[in-house]
């Protein structure tokens, strides 16, 4: 599962949605628009300072993805291992 900290008027925000949501995956969006103060919180802790922020949440483990280009980079590994995993089924 995935978190995404956006805002309404971001773009890569609702393209990340998207990528995720068309790949089949669950994740959870949070508008950070009229919460500045805990987006500058969680821009501290993730050293990070553009939106999309986003977090990928296995158990109660967060790791810490990137923006939009990251996840990009990040579902194309796995995806290309997934597919790889299709082709060994096949030999």
């Amino acid at each position: 599962m995935f978190i995404i900290y956006g805002k309404i008027k971001c773009g890569y925000c609702r393209k990340a949605a998207e990528l995720l949501r068309s790949n089949g995956y669950d994740f959870e969006y949070y508008s950070m628009d009229e919460k500045l103060e805990h987006l500058a919180h969680l821009s501290t802790i993730y050293n990070w300072r553009t939106v999309p922020l986003i977090l990928k949440v296995e158990g109660n483990v967060e790791e810490f993805i990137g923006g939009h280009d990251d996840l990009v980079k990040r579902l194309q590994i796995k995806i290309s291992e997934e597919d790889d995993q299709q082709v060994n089924k096949l030999d």
